[in-house]
């Protein structure tokens, strides 16, 4: 069984089942979180027959007490939690600003923000009572540039940093480290599905490094937040995204 143990929200995803895989493979020990039962199952069991130390719950973001419940669950059974990763989220809905039904913006927020609050929240105690700990945040370049249609998903993305920052700050005596990623477009099945292959080329050529992230580039720098050799790092952004955005 491995020693460390690393918690992943929406870990049977593209850029999740990635992420769990270059985490297992750095010994950790990792827990799968997310909605995709079939999906989050499946990860765990690639993972096992790699003879990876890995299991999965399903879990509904939206819902503060079956998040609050599932971390105390987790840390009855492991004793510890090492590394949180917020990957889950996603834009959801797009909608021009008059039409955007408040519903769908309010999934948009509760998916990619409340979610993050809510698992960060359950996490912290444990990294707090051991004073160290690591939380790694997921935002997007459209928390910086915004996007049209993306009103929701942009403002949660934006309010993802910020709510790092803050709570960099505020866990930084207890020696835990708080960071967020913000991936540009990254090849995914889910995401190459929506485009045709002369629109996927058209969007890539905007790129300054002419393609999009593999999934596996997004997970290095997930590893790198996670171990020791950014041990001096907290309360920052880091942009994976071919040069698309600099802040």
């Amino acid at each position: 069984m491995s020693e460390k143990v690393a918690v992943v929200t929406g870990g049977a995803g593209g850029i999740g089942q990635a992420v769990v895989g270059r985490l297992a493979r750095a010994e950790f020990r990792v827990l799968i979180l997310d909605k995709n039962e079939e999906a989050g199952r499946d990860a765990a069991e690639l993972l096992r027959r790699q003879n990876y130390d890995a299991e999965f719950h399903p879990v509904d973001l939206k819902r503060a007490t079956e998040i609050k419940e599932l971390f105390e669950t987790i840390y009855a059974k492991t004793k510890r939690i090492d590394v949180l990763v917020n990957l889950a989220g996603g834009t959801l809905h797009k909608w021009p600003i008059q039409e955007f039904p408040l519903f769908d913006w309010r999934e948009v927020i509760d998916v990619n923000l409340k979610g993050t609050f809510l698992c960060c929240q359950a996490a912290i105690k444990p990294m707090k009572e051991r004073k160290q700990g690591i939380i790694i945040n997921t935002s997007s370049n459209f928390g910086i540039t915004g996007s049209p249609g993306r009103t929701a998903y942009s403002a949660a993305k934006a309010a993802v940093i910020a709510f790092t920052k803050s709570l960099a700050l505020e866990l930084a005596p207890y020696g835990v480290r708080v960071n967020a990623i913000a991936p540009g477009l990254t090849a995914t099945a889910r995401v190459m599905t929506g485009h045709t292959e002369a629109e996927w080329r058209q969007v890539t050529e905007t790129i300054p490094m002419g393609r999009a992230a593999a999934p596996n580039e997004i997970a290095e720098a997930v590893n790198f937040l996670a171990s020791d050799e950014s041990g001096y790092i907290t309360g920052q952004l880091i942009h994976v995204n071919g040069g698309m955005v600099f802040s």
